[in-house]
């Protein structure tokens, strides 16, 4: 509630002093609704005003965590890093597994057999890395992957919503000049036919004297 409030302070202060004192005197807050707002008299401006602090409030919170999620889906490899580091913790427990085994059951084996072991040991450690690895890329690739195609998705979402806005205020534009032209014809139309009574009335008062 105090970041709400924070915030509206921060909006209604672009748009003057007296929105704020109006926003302070009037508002009324039940159950998180606010049922008054500050009366606006320059509609262009205070949309300009608002498009910029949100703007603003953008730059300052939000672009630089996106940049750095956009470098992470292009850089990150925390997965392929944590298998790597996995990898060798298991290589080296299923050595010391082997070891206890040995100790434990008393088991006498001969040097070649023992060699054998250790490169039978060996091989399985490797095979079970580099499938860790595959592994571990894969799933670090669409996870990049699934995170660039989020951030392409807000993107797109921003740029339809600004397009239909922009789009929104052609037309409004548009109609207001047509407004306007229409009125100044009117207004044209009505002076001449003002014009035109008073001159017939001029004449047909001439013709009378």
């Amino acid at each position: 509630m105090a970041n709400s409030m924070a915030m509206q302070r921060r909006r209604f202060g672009r748009l003057g002093e007296g929105a704020e004192r109006y926003y302070q005197e009037n508002q009324n807050v039940s159950g998180g609704a606010i049922s008054s707002l500050p009366v606006v008299s320059d509609p262009e401006k205070t949309f300009a005003n608002i498009t910029r602090g949100e703007y603003e409030d953008y730059v300052r919170d939000y672009r630089d965590f996106e940049l750095n999620q956009i470098q992470k889906s292009q850089t990150d490899t925390s997965l392929i890093d944590s298998a790597r580091e996995d990898a060798t913790t298991a290589n080296r427990l299923a050595g010391e597994v082997a070891e206890r085994n040995l100790s434990r059951y008393g088991a006498n084996l001969t040097p070649a057999q023992r060699k054998q072991q250790e490169r039978g040991l060996q091989r399985a450690s490797t095979l079970g890395s580099i499938q860790a690895l595959s592994d571990s890329r894969i799933a670090q690739r669409e996870a990049n992957q699934a995170l660039l195609s989020d951030l392409i998705n807000i993107g797109q979402d921003l740029n339809r919503s600004s397009q239909s806005q922009l789009g929104s205020a052609a037309a409004d534009a548009n109609q207001r000049k047509q407004a306007y032209d229409a009125a100044k014809a009117n207004s044209k139309a009505q002076t001449y036919s003002m014009a035109g009574s008073l001159a017939s009335t001029a004449i047909i008062a001439a013709f009378l004297i």
